[in-house]
């Protein structure tokens, strides 16, 4: 689990999330380890299933990014943080945020003025 802990942690430091990894199976293959281990890893330690963990930091960057650059179209966003489906990201950001992208920028646009 060690091994695995500090594949995870050059993954993240690599950004890894915006990789087009489409399998849990092929996760576990970058990551050297098997989609049993995979499992019972983020089970155990971190309490979400590896797709949940992972989306989650797609929209942690993606966040980021329309924030910092109001002109970014959230599609660019969406893409560059690696979600291959517009429409799958849009619904996501909206159950994750409570605000559509292009909602979230146009706020931290406003929030960054009043700055």
């Amino acid at each position: 689990m060690e091994r695995l802990e500090k594949a995870l942690q050059a993954w993240q430091a690599q950004e890894g999330w915006r990789e087009p990894v489409r399998t849990v199976g092929e996760a576990a293959e970058l990551l050297g380890t098997d989609t049993g281990t995979l499992h019972a890893y983020f089970r155990d330690r971190i309490g979400l299933d590896f797709r949940t963990w992972r989306t989650r930091l797609r929209l942690e960057d993606a966040k980021r990014m329309l924030a910092d650059n109001p002109h970014l179209p959230p599609a660019e966003a969406a893409r560059l943080c690696g979600f291959s489906n517009r429409s799958n990201f849009s619904r996501q950001f909206l159950a994750y945020t409570g605000r559509t992208p292009a909602q979230w920028q146009k706020a931290a646009s406003i929030d960054q003025k009043d700055n």
